[in-house]
């Protein structure tokens, strides 16, 4: 039996040249992809071809996404850098980091005296707009205060006067308050604090205004702002410091010495109570010889006025506001208006 050759087209012909083809894949030697299953998505491209990341989609060293070119609340500026000042009718943003924060730039110098210099020049050149809203509130704390000390005298149990002596004219006064009184006296103090919040929060306001380089007038200082957040504040602020005064006066100081900064913080960044009191907290820990050095300077330039017949308070009580301000901004890292020439 003869080999007859297989009919044409019964098996594939022969690759040319004898070697196999070479196999079919992707370009550049990667494995070819399995097919899907599922219908789950391909599996992502080589790193290659990754898109490159969009400039500004990170957050910032240490972690805090900026927002509107400011940090978020509680965050931290770029290192090396401060916030610009917040437009104009706006609070400030919460920009002005916790000074002296590990990993990030120091805030400015404090100085003393260029501080005292600038809210002088803020002063003189806003006498009118500060000094009639602060014979205002004044006047309306006194008269609230002597009302309320008024009772107290009314209501206490008893009471002495000696109107002269065989040696010549004289005269003394002597009450003994019982427990009616020492309630009337508190209730007194209680209501002084939360109209001083109200106060503070149209008062620092326009204070703020001065420092944000904006005009301001005698309304400026009346149109409060955050009234319930400031009250709020000022009435813990206040009871900390009657506590701790009635504890030998010295926790009493320590307790103003670190929220001394709590009515600017709050309005200035628009923080809740309990957060603007955190902050004025941490702005004093973190520059503590500073903020006392500017603690002390300012009581000592409101009680110069005060001691001058009383009087020179309506001009010492603005300039140490002022003061204290320029203290806040600078510790915090913040920025004020230069001085008017």
């Amino acid at each position: 039996m003869t080999d007859q050759p297989p009919p044409p087209g019964s098996y594939p012909p022969p690759p040319q040249g004898d070697y196999p083809p070479p196999p079919q894949g992707p370009p550049g030697g990667y494995p070819p992809q399995p097919p899907q299953q599922g219908g789950y998505p391909p599996p992502p491209p080589p790193p290659s071809s990754f898109p490159p990341p969009q400039q500004g989609g990170y957050p910032q060293q240490g972690g805090y996404p900026q927002q509107g070119g400011y940090p978020q609340q509680g965050g931290y500026p770029q290192q090396g850098g401060y916030p610009p000042p917040p437009p104009p009718g706006y609070p400030a943003p919460a920009g002005y980091a916790r000074a002296g924060a590990p990993g990030y730039g120091a805030p400015p110098a404090f100085d003393v005296g260029e501080g005292f210099r600038w809210a002088w020049n803020k002063f003189s050149k806003n006498a009118a707009a500060l000094i009639v809203p602060t014979l205002v509130y004044g006047l309306i704390i006194g008269v609230i205060y002597g009302i309320f000390y008024g009772i107290a005298v009314a209501l206490a149990p008893t009471s002495s006067y000696d109107y002269g002596s065989d040696a010549g004219y004289g005269a003394s006064f002597d009450i003994s308050f019982g427990l009616a009184s020492i309630a009337v006296l508190t209730l007194g103090v209680l209501v002084v604090i939360l109209v001083g919040g109200a106060i503070a929060s149209a008062y620092v306001s326009g204070l703020l205004d001065i420092a944000n380089g904006q005009p301001v007038t005698i309304g400026s200082f009346f149109k409060p702002r955050n009234i319930g957040a400031v009250v709020i504040a000022t009435l813990i602020v206040g009871v900390a410091t009657a506590i701790g005064s009635a504890l030998c006066y010295v926790p009493g100081l320590i307790v103003g010495l670190f929220t001394m900064f709590t009515t600017y913080v709050l309005l200035d960044r628009n923080l809740k109570p309990i957060d603007a009191i955190k902050a004025s907290i941490d702005i004093v820990k973190a520059n503590i010889g500073q903020s006392i050095l500017a603690y002390l300077v300012g009581l000592i330039i409101g009680a110069v006025g005060i001691l001058l017949c009383g009087i020179g308070a309506i001009v010492s009580l603005p300039v140490s506001a002022l003061f204290l301000l320029y203290s806040y901004r600078k510790l915090s890292g913040g920025q004020v208006a230069p001085p008017t020439p």
